[in-house]
């Protein structure tokens, strides 16, 4: 019974030393945050050369800058109406085609971004039936075909955190070139159209520290540990002394 009064109250104590010395650390810790800025170039006729794209630097007074990482989001859609005039069944290929490219300040190493990219569908194209029209058993049309490139840069070293800090934006320059077609017959009548886009985001990580706690030392778990054993000990050494008496 004893033992067990003893063992209870011993923990207690533990417990409560910890939670306080938890108070104090999370207190001390910096609290990792983050923003993310964006900018949209709607979809609009290809080819296109150096749209221009612009986000805000990071605001230096919301704390310490760690790490940006700059986020990016191009697309190529194309449509196609096609029409087979061959005397035989043939399959109708689209193949929608291109390159789409983001560039960034000189300091970021470009091209951010570039890549080919395609995408494609097929039709099963009877002999020409007689009729233009895009539709019927040898024609068709080909809606919103669409070809991405998505990714990722993520920058620590600190002069990039040093040219993302500031009260301006940071430009972007996309570019989007095509190369589409139709394939699989010999006599084919078709027409294509592309439009491209993309969306820029810049995301910042940063830390705030609380500054009212960043002159204490926080105890490590090791001493923190120590600490409840110590005040366990105590509390032991006190209840054999109580006894004797």
């Amino acid at each position: 019974m004893i033992n067990s009064l003893i063992n209870s109250k011993f923990f207690a104590g533990l417990t409560a030393t910890v939670a306080f010395t938890g108070v104090m650390t999370n207190a001390g810790i910096a609290n990792a945050l983050v923003k993310t800025y964006t900018d949209t170039f709607e979809l609009a006729p290809t080819d296109i050369t150096d749209a221009l794209l612009s986000v805000q630097k990071f605001d230096g007074n919301l704390g310490e800058l760690q790490s940006v990482t700059i986020g990016f989001d191009g697309q190529i859609v194309g449509d196609a109406l096609v029409e087979s005039l061959d005397a035989q069944a043939q399959t109708l290929t689209f193949t929608l085609g291109g390159t789409l490219t983001l560039l960034g300040d000189e300091i970021l190493n470009n091209p951010l971004f570039e890549e080919a990219v395609s995408a494609s569908a097929s039709f099963e194209a009877t002999a020409f039936d007689g009729v233009m029209d895009f539709s019927g058993t040898s024609g068709k049309s080909f809606e919103g075909l669409i070809a991405t490139l998505s990714g990722e840069n993520l920058y620590d070293d600190q002069a990039v955190l040093d040219f993302f800090t500031g009260a301006e934006n940071v430009e972007f320059l996309f570019s989007a070139s095509t190369d589409s077609k139709v394939t699989g017959a010999a006599n084919i009548f078709a027409g294509i159209t592309t439009q491209a886009g993309a969306s820029v985001s810049v995301t910042y990580a940063y830390e705030v520290i609380d500054g009212d706690v960043l002159s204490e030392r926080v105890p490590e778990p090791s001493a923190i540990l120590g600490l409840g054993l110590f005040a366990g000990a105590g509390f032991l050494s006190k209840r054999k002394v109580s006894s004797k008496a």
